[in-house]
């Protein structure tokens, strides 16, 4: 057997049989006789084998091949040649019908909503969902994800579709807390909206019949941080009417005043309407209702001011012009309400030019339900400002003559006794709730047998089920 040599010196060195001195790169006997080192690498490497050796490696090399054999066998197996070829393939898919599932249950929960302003605005729900999710932050992505999967789940008695929903909702609650920590993006349309989707999952799967007003301060909030310009068109004024009715409910039970009802923002309101009633999308009976929103979300206000009022003595001049207040927003609503009832009575007899021109770009079928759902709300208003006013003239007169002449004034359409009847003078404290009982008492509806409960106390402006 030939023997295997063991010096690391470079090749001419071993071909001229001298000492390699082993210097790097190149050694010093190359450099003294300028020759070109062809370095220390062996040109060939011994490998000592056997018949033994060699059958035991081809048993292990088969092995690893058919263990790699299996595991891409098993890998093509679970994925699909679509994704494949493009491995996002499978959550767009999933993402496009999760925001189609969204727009069913929009379309399901708030129908009377949606018709009602859907065509009177630039950019309605269903086309901001219908979007490409390329730069939308995760908050929105998995709110949407929640409401789609809670709707299927609700719909076919499924828990466990419930239960990962409740999880995606939790995910999305932690995602929007990490948007309004950011000062850049807690002003953003994308966060409120996040906001009023998550408001939605509280009204379908909240632990209690209040639960959706969790999110209504925070809403207020991040409205009032943007501005009125950013809702004065675009989808920046679909999110403000989509949402401003729950506001009014949330002021109302927590006892403060609503911005809207402040006069910047009513003066906003005010803008918006006329703005609509020149443009080609308008209607009438949209108008309406609009501006007796305006009167609506001052209410929570005046019942903030005069429950203050008539715990304090004197006062007398600001008693008498809070009601002076009151009893304009009062008439104003009264004279809203007659021409709406005047018009939904006349306008079906008249031309059908007339009514379209009445009714714009809402659609027919939901003109009865926006309808009688406003009126309940103006009837609710109109019945809270006569008590208020009722309270504010009996303690002038309890003040100033030592006696007071009651009268409660009653409201036509309303339940007896009123929702507002526990607004008492000698109460230390005026309670408000939302009470889903008494909305199913006085009203036939209630949250777990009409899948539209939400879209009636949206086109209520927020008075319906609430109560004193």
């Amino acid at each position: 057997m030939v023997g295997v040599p063991k010096s690391k010196a470079c090749r001419t060195c071993l071909q001229r049989r001298v000492k390699c001195d082993l210097t790097q790169p190149s050694c010093n006997q190359c450099t003294r006789r300028n020759l070109q080192c062809p370095g220390y690498e062996k040109r060939w490497k011994f490998l000592h084998q056997t018949t033994g050796s060699i059958q035991k490696d081809q048993r292990n090399t088969g092995v690893q091949s058919q263990t790699v054999k299996d595991a891409l066998l098993a890998r093509a197996r679970q994925t699909s040649i679509d994704e494949r070829v493009e491995p996002n393939l499978a959550a767009a898919a999933l993402d496009l019908q999760q925001k189609e599932v969204f727009c069913t249950f929009l379309l399901t929960s708030f129908p009377a909503q949606f018709a009602s302003c859907g065509k009177r605005v630039e950019v309605n729900w269903i086309d901001y969902a219908r979007r490409p999710l390329l730069t939308v932050p995760q908050s929105l992505v998995w709110a949407y994800r929640a409401l789609a999967t809670v709707f299927i789940g609700r719909k076919y008695r499924d828990m466990n579709k419930v239960t990962c929903s409740r999880h995606m909702y939790s995910r999305a609650l932690n995602y929007l807390a990490g948007v309004v920590r950011h000062p850049k993006f807690a002003s953003t349309e994308e966060a409120l909206a996040s906001g009023i989707l998550l408001t939605m999952y509280e009204m379908v799967d909240g632990i209690t019949g209040a639960s959706w007003l969790t999110h209504t301060r925070g809403l207020a909030t991040m409205i009032q941080v943007r501005g009125t310009e950013v809702h004065r068109a675009g989808f920046g004024l679909t999110l403000l009417k989509s949402c401003r009715s729950f506001l009014v409910a949330d002021a109302l039970i927590r006892g403060e005043h609503c911005f809207l009802g402040e006069p910047l923002w009513r003066d906003f309101l005010g803008e918006l309407a006329d703005i609509e009633s020149r443009g080609p999308k308008r209607s009438e009976l949209g108008l309406i209702v609009d501006r007796a929103f305006i009167e609506i979300s001052s209410c929570p206000g005046w019942l903030v001011e005069t429950h203050r009022l008539i715990d304090q003595h004197g006062h007398t001049e600001a008693k008498a012009e809070l009601m002076s207040h009151i009893v304009r927003g009062r008439d104003q609503l009264h004279h809203l309400q007659t021409q709406l009832q005047y018009a939904i009575v006349h306008q079906r007899q008249a031309s059908i030019l007339a009514w379209q021109q009445f009714v714009g770009p809402i659609p027919w079928d939901f003109v009865d339900p926006f309808a009688q759902s406003s009126l309940y709300g103006m009837r609710l208003g109109i019945s809270l400002l006569n008590q208020l006013i009722s309270l504010l003239s009996a303690d002038l007169q309890r003040r100033a003559y030592g006696q007071a002449l009651w009268s409660e004034v009653e409201t036509s359409g309303l339940q007896s006794p009123h929702p507002w009847s526990g607004l008492d003078a000698n109460a230390q404290e005026w309670q408000v709730r939302f009470d889903p009982e008494y909305l199913r008492d006085s009203y036939q509806i209630h949250p777990s047998g009409n899948e539209d409960w939400m879209d009636r106390i949206a086109m209520s402006m927020g008075m319906l089920g609430i109560r004193a």
